[in-house]
């Protein structure tokens, strides 16, 4: 997007603040890009802060500048409350399975080693992705031998 300097409006090129080069770019891209809160200007690798001026970061006639649009971060989950008696039940049932039977536990640890099978796992926990801990848990068949024990739920 080519914008010429005639349409920079009363400010000198170099004191046009970055807030105003905002508001210039979304005119220019009104279906795409309606709002200047929706994009972040780059240039040279660095953001350019809305109360900063072109001069500050050495921009001049010619400059390629990146307009990178911004993604909204997705809205807070609250955790379903957990049912303590059913989870007790639950891992109950999948430590007995692990213990007692050698066919199952293979086919839950070859599952865990598969990249392919955790990483759908970790697409359909909400919050797995950003629990290290839980993630090594899954990753270690010890470990997870261990937080399969319902002794454990609640530690």
């Amino acid at each position: 997007l080519h914008l010429p300097e005639t349409e920079l409006g009363e400010c000198p090129l170099g004191g046009c603040s970055i807030s105003h080069l905002k508001q210039l770019i979304t005119g220019k891209l009104q279906e795409s890009i309606p709002d200047p809160e929706l994009i972040d200007l780059i240039y040279c690798g660095r953001k350019l802060r809305d109360d900063q001026t072109l001069d500050f970061y050495g921009i001049q006639s010619g400059s390629t500048v990146h307009v990178l649009r911004k993604s909204w971060p997705e809205p807070d989950q609250k955790p379903e409350p957990v049912d303590k008696v059913a989870a007790v039940r639950e891992f109950r049932v999948l430590h007995t399975a692990l213990h007692s039977s050698p066919a199952y536990r293979d086919a839950v640890f070859k599952m865990l080693g598969n990249k392919e099978s955790l990483d759908q796992i970790i697409v359909a926990t909400p919050g797995l992705s950003s629990d290290p801990v839980a993630l090594g848990v899954l990753q270690d068949k010890d470990l997870f031998s261990v937080f399969a024990d319902p002794n454990m739920l609640d530690t």
